[in-house]
């Protein structure tokens, strides 16, 4: 059973020997190929992550190791591994394949808050969602204005998801209701509400229509509604 329990490594070797074991309980069989991507992984690690990495971070990087040598198989049965990306493996391996920004998208991507979902009517390939209720966030990040700037951080994360597309396409939004920070208040004295929450959204892919040439904006679907 995959925890998330914050891997601490202190010496250059203790990677490797860390990765062997997470193979090992992911049932990766030995072999050159397993040796090589995880040689590379710990390379990886050892410049960009010196202090550690969470363990659904790691055994994500694992997976998008085996699809840039495409060992699908092997990519498949580390994502099966993850509760949160079992259901949409098939997407995932697309989208582990080929996004270029994945460093950046890593921590939301194993924390399930962005993941690829299906909607009747819309084409698989466009639809995204965006689960806040997976977001985990200090007190002092509640804040109305913190807020919405992380909110704006993890959006600008995700334009590039229907550039190919032209801006079509669906953005499914779960765990709004969470943010509204100041429930006491009278609707219309906070700006945490749902409603006002989606407009913010809405707002910041109108703004990317003309510098990133798209001919629409994606759809916003609440989807605790």
């Amino acid at each position: 059973m995959i925890d998330n329990t914050f891997q601490t490594l202190e010496t250059k070797d203790a990677w490797t020997v860390h990765l062997q074991d997470v193979f090992q309980s992911l049932e990766i069989p030995s072999g050159t190929m397993a040796d090589n991507v995880s040689a590379s992984i710990a390379m990886y690690c050892r410049k960009f992550h010196p202090r550690g990495v969470q363990r659904s971070d790691l055994v994500l990087l694992i997976a998008r190791s085996f699809c840039a040598v495409n060992d699908r198989a092997a990519a498949t049965r580390v994502l099966h591994s993850l509760p949160s990306h079992k259901r949409h493996s098939a997407r995932w391996l697309e989208i582990l394949s080929e996004l270029h920004h994945f460093p950046t998208l890593l921590p939301y991507f194993s924390l399930g808050v962005i993941r690829p979902a299906g909607w009747a009517g819309a084409q698989l390939d466009r639809m995204w969602t965006l689960d806040f209720s997976r977001l985990v966030l200090s007190d002092a990040e509640r804040h109305e204005m913190m807020l919405y700037r992380s909110i704006r951080a993890i959006v600008e994360h995700m334009y590039m998801f229907w550039d190919a597309s032209g801006g079509e396409g669906v953005l499914g939004i779960k765990g709004l209701d969470g943010f509204n920070v100041e429930n006491n208040r009278r609707r219309g004295q906070t700006l945490t509400q749902s409603d006002d929450l989606l407009a913010y959204i809405s707002d910041l892919f109108q703004q990317q229509k003309k510098p990133r040439g798209w001919k629409t904006v994606p759809a916003l679907m609440n989807l605790d509604l």
